[in-house]
């Protein structure tokens, strides 16, 4: 959903005017609910797959980051934006646990651990209360599971949240605490962590593993996985007489995103876009998925395969699982864009709606950046590159919002179009990479990320396509986070943005 998330934010107040039937789903929450950038990594959230379940008279719009835990994510302020963007009648969806658990129940110096019962507790509420406040309606729903299977084939209670027993005989179980908040403050409650226990230990480890989750990791899912818990909560809420009348969990195909928007592209340029097919019941056991490109657009596998106009792919058992497609547009001439990509399943026919503006350049001058202005925010510069403020890094699965390395790009006279990003890359070190045009780095889009810390030196580029207008600034930042913890460096020489000004 973060095509719509990035396009119908910025434009909140056009939104409002030109929808007012829409009703609003607002998602706050870690990487387990967030968006990803689908060409650069498998993880998806569920929260980007939850728009599919729910008629076009709803909105939904993923706040979720990675690496955000109850605190911080109030703490940075994304939950501001979300109350700036909350009218009377929304939907709020509050799920959170994994990173607060960081510190093990205890409050952590890096503004995410948090202790369940006072903490955790009080953000809970505090989301509970403003939400209600505002006219709004929350709706706590407890964590998905990791994937800690014990021997006994079934999921550990520290892959259910619950971390154990404190020094003080009071227990580290998130869960509870989010369900004693429920019944507290009478808030309604999706019981996400039972949801996905029984779900995945019915598949069993290895379908689980290879097909849901991400294979390295056990928290993460899968465009897969993330549909199907998705479809959970769709049917938990329908089940509670909660939106009931706008969703639907019975579709056959999962599209992630629901739409693409190329936004600008110019003649002579190609731009790309990455896009899922997730099937959960097709319309026959065994068959074929038939997908057409539209005029001037192909379609491939991967970023390097060959471009076809039609691509046939075969399922069985009325599945198709983590399947991805690339949709490549080359403009001919000017033109506005409204046009769709054909999906057909026996009889049944579904349409990715495609949108963009082509325009014509009367000048242009290839172009290569390297002078961008560099901040560092919660990390310090050494003999050796660059690492966290307090010389020891915590063990992690995501990055920290408030830690990064920012690239600060401004062309004073002509726009400049930045058609890619690319730096080498030193150290052992994981990270996201993103791209805001406010100094308060909000909206954001993420253009690419490593989760594996595999490659300790190399090239790193991804494929952008930003205009920045004269006297416009942009803010690139880098994320980083350590899976191994301890001391670590890492350096980015050779920072550079490819692109072209154009008039």
């Amino acid at each position: 959903m973060k095509k719509l998330f990035f396009t119908f934010v910025i434009t909140l107040f056009v939104v409002a005017n030109v929808y007012p039937q829409k009703l609003k789903v607002h998602t706050i929450g870690d990487s387990t609910m967030a968006d990803y950038v689908e060409n650069t990594t498998k993880t998806r959230g569920w929260g980007e797959m939850l728009q599919e379940f729910f008629s076009p008279d709803v909105l939904v719009i993923d706040y979720a980051r990675g690496g955000r835990s109850s605190r911080s994510l109030y703490e940075e302020g994304i939950w501001d934006k979300v109350k700036n963007n909350m009218f009377p009648g929304d939907y709020v969806f509050i799920q959170f646990a994994h990173n607060d658990e960081k510190e093990g129940g205890k409050d952590g110096a890096d503004g995410r651990g948090t202790a369940p019962w006072t903490t955790y507790k009080s953000f809970l509420e505090k989301y509970v209360d403003e939400t209600r406040a505002l006219g709004g309606n929350p709706i706590l729903i407890t964590p998905i599971v990791r994937r800690y299977f014990g021997k006994d084939g079934k999921i550990t209670p520290k892959g259910c949240h619950d971390l154990g027993i404190a020094s003080d005989d009071s227990t580290l179980n998130y869960v509870r605490v989010m369900k004693h908040v429920a019944r507290q403050k009478n808030v309604p409650l999706v019981d996400m962590t039972a949801l996905t226990k029984n779900f995945v230990e019915k598949l069993g480890e290895d379908i689980t593993t290879h097909q849901l989750y991400v294979p390295t990791d056990g928290t993460h899912t899968q465009a897969t996985g993330a549909a199907c818990f998705a479809k959970l909560v769709a049917e938990d809420l329908k089940k509670q007489g909660i939106l009931a009348s706008y969703i639907n969990s019975e579709i056959p195909l999962v599209l992630n995103p629901a739409s693409l928007n190329f936004d600008t592209v110019y003649v002579g340029d190609v731009a790309t876009l990455c896009f899922d097919l997730v099937g959960l019941n097709l319309s026959s056991k065994d068959g074929i998925l038939s997908l057409s490109a539209p005029k001037n657009m192909s379609l491939s596998y991967d970023l390097h395969s060959t471009l076809q106009q039609k691509i046939d792919i075969p399922y069985s058992d009325g599945k198709l699982w983590n399947q991805s497609l690339f949709l490549h547009y080359n403009p001919a001439n000017a033109e506005n864009v409204n046009t769709s990509v054909t999906i057909t399943n026996g009889n049944q026919v579904r349409e990715l709606p495609v949108k963009a503006v082509s325009k014509e350049i009367s000048q242009k001058t290839d172009i290569t950046k390297s002078n961008a202005q560099l901040n560092l925010n919660g990390l310090k510069t050494t003999d050796s590159g660059t690492t966290i403020e307090s010389g020891v890094w915590p063990k992690d699965m995501d990055g920290n919002g408030k830690r990064y390395m920012e690239f600060i790009i401004q062309n004073d006279n002509k726009a400049l179009v930045i058609q890619q990003v690319s730096f080498i890359l030193k150290g052992n070190v994981c990270y996201r990479i993103a791209y805001a045009r406010g100094k308060d780095f909000y909206p954001r889009t993420d253009i690419g990320e490593n989760q594996k810390a595999e490659r300790t030196s190399d090239n790193q580029a991804f494929p952008v396509n930003v205009t920045v207008k004269p006297d416009e600034r942009l803010h690139i930042r880098f994320f980083p986070w350590s899976i191994s913890g301890g001391s670590m460096d890492f350096k980015i020489d050779d920072f550079q943005i490819q692109g072209m000004e154009i008039e």
